[in-house]
This record gives C-alpha cells, sequence and structure tokens, in this order.
C-alpha cells in the first residue's frame, strides 16, 4: 500500500468515506421522516395556498412550500454533524478526566521510539490510574494528540521494554497515518445518527402510524443500522492494519513478536480489531490490503443509491434546469465519495498490478447491486406514505419500484450492471496505463472523470428509474423522453473521452479531461429542445366537469393518458375539458393549455401541466372530500 506512494489515501479512509456517506443518507432519512412527513404544519401552508384566486399566486405559494419540504431534510445532516463535531471537541477532556491521567515524562526507550516516528508534533504521554494488562490508545485533537498509557505501563517498561516499544510504535503509527482525528469523528457521527434517527425514528413510526408503514419504517432502520455498524467496525479494522505497517517500520522485530505472543481480542457479534494471524500476514505481505472488496462495492452502492434517490426529489425542485441535469447533479454529491471508495480501491490495486479480471467485475457487479437496493431502500422512493400519511407530500416524488414493468424492470438492472463494471473496468485500464509513467500523481485526473462517469450512471437510471415505475413506460419512451440533444452530446463527448483517454499519455489526455469537466456547466445554461412524442396509451378525456373526475382521470391513467410533451393537439383536448371545470383554478390551467397550445410553446403547456399536477393534488389531500388514492403517483411537472 505505502509503496504506491504517500499521495493515496489509505484502506482506511476508504471505509471511513464509506461510513459517512452511510451516515449522511440515514441523516436524510431522518430529516425527511420528522420534518415532512410527520409535519401537521405542511396541510395548513398547503390550504393557505389552495385558497389563492390566481394561478400564478397559487404557483408562487406551493413552489414556496416544495423548495421548503426540499431542503428542511437537510437538517439532518446539519445536525448529525454538529452533534459529533461537538463530542469529538469534549472527547479529550472527558478521556482524560475519566482515567484521572496526567503527563508523564517519557524514558528513554520511548523517547526513541517516538523521536524516530517522525511525527510533526510530539504526542504527550499520559499515565492513567488505571492498572491491568498493558494497554495505549491514542487520543486528542490534531497538533494536540496524546497517548494513553495503563499505570501498569512503567513495569513493563523494565520487564519487556521490546513488547511496550513495539505497542507504542503502533499507536504512533496512527498519528502516522493521520486516522485518529477521523476515527473519532467516525464514531461520533455512528452514535449521532443512532441518537438522532435509527431509534427516534423506529419509535415515532411506531406512535404515528400503523402497523404497515411502522414495518416499512422499522426494517430500513434495521438494515441502515446493520450498513452502519458493520462499515464502522470495517474502518476500525482497516486503521489497525494501517498502524501496523508503520509500527513494523519503527520496530519490525517488536511487532512480530507482539503479533505472535500477544493477546487476541474476544470473539463477538462485532470484531474491532482484525484477528492477530490477519494482522501478522498483512505485516508479512502488505499487497493483501490492496485487494478490492466486492461487499464494501455494495454497501458504497446501497449508501449512494439512497443519497440519489433523496437529492435527486430536492434537486429537481431546487433547481432551474432541465431534469435530467438536475439528477446528474445529484449523481455527482454521491459520485465524489464513490470514486474515493470503490474507484480507489479498484485504481490502487490496478496500479500495483494485483487486480485481476475477477475482481474488477465483481466490484462492477457489486456497486450496481448496491445502487438497485439503495433505490428500494430510499424513503422518498421506496413507500408510497400518503396511503398511511394524509399530509406526506410525496404526489409527485415517489416512484415505488415495484410498479415497473417487469421487462423494463430487468434491462434497467441489466444496464445498470453493465455501466457500472464499465466504470471499474475502465478505473483498472486507465490504472495500468497511467500509474507506471505518472505514479499516483494519475490518479489526480482519474478520480475527476471517474467521478462524472458514475455522476451521469447513478443520475440518468435513478431518473429513469422514478418515470418507469411512474407511467410504466418503457426503455425506448425513457431514452427518447430523457435524452435531448445537448444531453445526447455531451454523453456521446463523455464516452469518446473515456475510451480515448487510457490509450493516450496522462499529458496529452489532461486537457481531454479538462474539456469534458467544464461541459456539463454549459448545459445549464442551454434550453432544452423538446423531446420527440413519447409513444402514449390512448385514453378518453374525462366528459365531466367535476373537477374531482378531471383529477381520478389524472391519477387513474397519469401522464401519457393525457398525451405527449410535444403533442400540441393533445393538450388543447386537455385545456377545452379543463376550461368546463367547476374549479377556478382548474378553469385558468385550462386557459393556459390552450395559449401554450396556439403558440405551440412547450414552456407554457409545461407550466400548465405543472399547475394541473399540483392543484389535482390539493384537491385530493386538503379538502373534506377528497379525490380517491391515485394509483400513477408520479405524473412529473414539467414534460
Amino acid at each position: 500500500m505505502r509503496g504506491n506512494g504517500p499521495t493515496l489515501p489509505s484502506t482506511s479512509v476508504e471505509r471511513l468515506r464509506l461510513l459517512f456517506l452511510t451516515v449522511a443518507a440515514g441523516a436524510l432519512f431522518g430529516g425527511y421522516w420528522f420534518l415532512v412527513l410527520v409535519q401537521d404544519g405542511w396541510s395548513e401552508r398547503n390550504r393557505a395556498c389552495g385558497a389563492l384566486p390566481g394561478i400564478e399566486e397559487f404557483l408562487d405559494c406551493s413552489t414556496r412550500i416544495l423548495v421548503l419540504q426540499a431542503l428542511v431534510p437537510l437538517a439532518g445532516p446539519a445536525l448529525v454533524a454538529v452533534l459529533t463535531v461537538s463530542a469529538y471537541l469534549a472527547a479529550p477532556t472527558v478521556i482524560t478526566h475519566r482515567h484521572g491521567a496526567r503527563p508523564l515524562d517519557p524514558w528513554p526507550a520511548i523517547r526513541e521510539t517516538v523521536e524516530r516516528a517522525g511525527l510533526d508534533r510530539t504526542p504527550t504521554l499520559m499515565l492513567s490510574e488505571q492498572s491491568g494488562p498493558l494497554w495505549m490508545f491514542v487520543y486528542g485533537r490534531r497538533n494536540r494528540h496524546r497517548v494513553m498509557l495503563s499505570s501498569d505501563t512503567p513495569l513493563c517498561a523494565v520487564t519487556d521494554t521490546e513488547r511496550v516499544t513495539a505497542t507504542l510504535a503502533h499507536e504512533l503509527g496512527h498519528l502516522r497515518n493521520r486516522d485518529v482525528d477521523r476515527t473519532y469523528l467516525a464514531v461520533f457521527a455512528v452514535v449521532s445518527l443512532a441518537l438522532v434517527t435509527i431509534a427516534p425514528v423506529g419509535l415515532s413510526a411506531l406512535l404515528v402510524t400503523g402497523p404497515t408503514p411502522a414495518l416499512a419504517v422499522t426494517w430500513r432502520d434495521l438494515v441502515l443500522a446493520l450498513l452502519v455498524t458493520g462499515t464502522w467496525a470495517a474502518v476500525v479494522r482497516a486503521r489497525e492494519h494501517d498502524a501496523d505497517l508503520w509500527g513494523g517500520d519503527l520496530r519490525p522485530g517488536g511487532m512480530l513478536a507482539l503479533l505472535t505472543g500477544g493477546k487476541q481480542e474476544r470473539r463477538g457479534l462485532l470484531r474491532l480489531h482484525p484477528p492477530h494471524e490477519r494482522r501478522l500476514r498483512v505485516l508479512l505481505d502488505p499487497d493483501l490490503l490492496l485487494r478490492p472488496s466486492a461487499v464494501e462495492a455494495v454497501a458504497t452502492g446501497i449508501a449512494a443509491g439512497v443519497v440519489v434517490t433523496e437529492l435527486g426529489v430536492s434537486l429537481r425542485t431546487l433547481l432551474p434546469v432541465p431534469p435530467l441535469v438536475a439528477y446528474w447533479v445529484a449523481g455527482l454529491v454521491a459520485a465524489v465519495p464513490v470514486s474515493g471508495i470503490v474507484g480507489l480501491a479498484v485504481w490502487r490495486a490496478g496500479a500495483a498490478r494485483v487486480l485481476t479480471r475477477l475482481q474488477v467485475l465483481a466490484c462492477g457487479l457489486g456497486l450496481g447491486a448496491g445502487l438497485v437496493a439503495g433505490l428500494v431502500l430510499a424513503p422518498r422512493s421506496g413507500v408510497r406514505w400518503s396511503r398511511w400519511i394524509p399530509t406526506a407530500p410525496d404526489f409527485t416524488a415517489v416512484a415505488e419500484p415495484t410498479e415497473i414493468q417487469p421487462g423494463t424492470a430487468i434491462w434497467m438492472t441489466v444496464t445498470l450492471l453493465a455501466l457500472t463494471t464499465a466504470v471499474t473496468g475502465w478505473l483498472a485500464l486507465a490504472a495500468r496505463a497511467w500509474a507506471p509513467r505518472a505514479g499516483t500523481r494519475a490518479w489526480r485526473y482519474t478520480a475527476p472523470l471517474a467521478a462524472l462517469m458514475l455522476a451521469v450512471v447513478l443520475g440518468t437510471w435513478s431518473l429513469a428509474a422514478r418515470l418507469a415505475a411512474s407511467e410504466q413506460w418503457g426503455a425506448a419512451d425513457l431514452a427518447r423522453l430523457m435524452i435531448t440533444p445537448q444531453a445526447a452530446l455531451f454523453l456521446l463527448v463523455l464516452a469518446l473521452v473515456a475510451l480515448l483517454a487510457p490509450r493516450l499519455p496522462l499529458r496529452t489526455a489532461a486537457p481531454l479531461l479538462v474539456l469534458v469537466l467544464v461541459l456539463p456547466p454549459s448545459l445549464l445554461i442551454l434550453s432544452p429542445a423538446p423531446p420527440p412524442p413519447v409513444t402514449t396509451r390512448a385514453a378518453a378525456l374525462p366528459d365531466s366537469p367535476q373537477a374531482g373526475v378531471i383529477c381520478l382521470g389524472l391519477f387513474t391513467v397519469g401522464v401519457s393518458g393525457f398525451g405527449a410533451p410535444a403533442d400540441h393537439a393533445a393538450r388543447a383536448r386537455l385545456g377545452e375539458t379543463l376550461r368546463d371545470s367547476d374549479d377556478g383554478l382548474l378553469r385558468q390551467v385550462g386557459e393556459l393549455f390552450l395559449r401554450g397550445a396556439r403558440t405551440r410553446s412547450q414552456d407554457l403547456e409545461g407550466l400548465a401541466w405543472t399547475a394541473f399536477v399540483r392543484r389535482c393534488d390539493h384537491l385530493r389531500r386538503y379538502r373534506d372530500a377528497p379525490v380517491p388514492e391515485p394509483v400513477s403517483p408520479f405524473p412529473t411537472e414539467g414534460w
């Protein structure tokens, strides 16, 4: 691992990134549950919007609510971050007082070991009042670290100096790897998540909802808890290997003796230290740490799938860009840590020439499988909460994966697995091509392009899954609807750069990488071209002017039954129906549809469609005589 150069993060850093990504996903879940799903105040605000007389006022009011609902779940991660940092700052003082520790002047053998470590700042040795077998641990904050020693350490230093110096060398290895602060942040992040999300959400679901929704929340809660706990244990185990390697440099003979005859950690449900046999094998052969883990790839995919699903809905509301671009942005937020976890693991193994094709395949398939599982776990896609919580704002957000047509679901899953495997394969090729000539510096150029490719895969697939679930569209219809000419151009350039880059010297490939990284922002300022018509199901428009009947037709047949986005004649027929409605706002929507059809303006028709969906949503959920429960929950706004 260290042979690849000091600029590459250690394997424990990969698992720390996965842990923080998982904690963020869980905190988003908690924020959405407490601040959106079970908040009664949203009903009053929406009723106030529905009472407004004009369509513009209604849209402005409802948009403000949707933006606020998209932002408030971020309070979950923010609260976890505040609790984590607060505990991290208070921990050194608490630990010192708990152990009754006092500073200790190091004796010669200890002083020599500390000096040989080559640390920027020498840690303070603290002697605990607690006795027992020899033990040490590092704590504190950056530039103010301390090493806690048991009260029996001075005696052990006289009777078994080699064992004491080897143990100290291992602890100093944690400082050389700079993992002390990160590990304490990880520990407190897990505890904070349990306090803020895992326990309260499960308890709240039992008290607020019935057995069925409570079960839907509880099993997601348990999966999240297992994922976070397992990842945290993997972090702790990986950092032990990293510290062993540094300790082996300082005291090679002592580390071998310590791992050969030292006391093993007791076996339990959660092992926080690797077995000594495993630690000894890694100490003798560090390349064992370079092999990527398919299990880690699955866990990464689950966390990334939840994050993309949650952020995709929010950013679709917040950003004034085409839906596909909004989901690409959400995908990029998750893809950056994913490239630093699975991507770095594959790249490092490829650079060290210890990567096999089977491992590349396993990581790619594992990442794709995890993304599918993350879509099911995400609270805003896995469950239609409005069935049990009337005020739940999920009408334009939820698309249950079970509603995707079986053939489309199989095609989408196979495509996703192929794409994630293609990205991991590309990383392996890039590592073998560039690492021998440029060393670890090549990763700086590889990582952004890998993150961009993953962002496109994650965002496109997540949006496609929503549309396929909501309207039962097939693969061809989805592609024609989402891929505008600008998006197609970007995808083509990205694919060409990905294919050509590993075949070129890094110095030549670097300008191409810059080009493809600059191209996405240009999409944000380009007006999307009208998508081609989508094959739709023929459906008769309601023949009643009653708003409840019209909206029930929308809920039953969905978007496709009312004509494709570019079908101006169908939009005109819909406008004529709405113009005769008994609801004042729907009559204004009908006039907007007719004006858009006359001028062949898809922007006006998209605005009218958004107003149509929102008004029917309000009539369904915020009146005394609601419209019956919809069959299709995701008529997409603005298409």
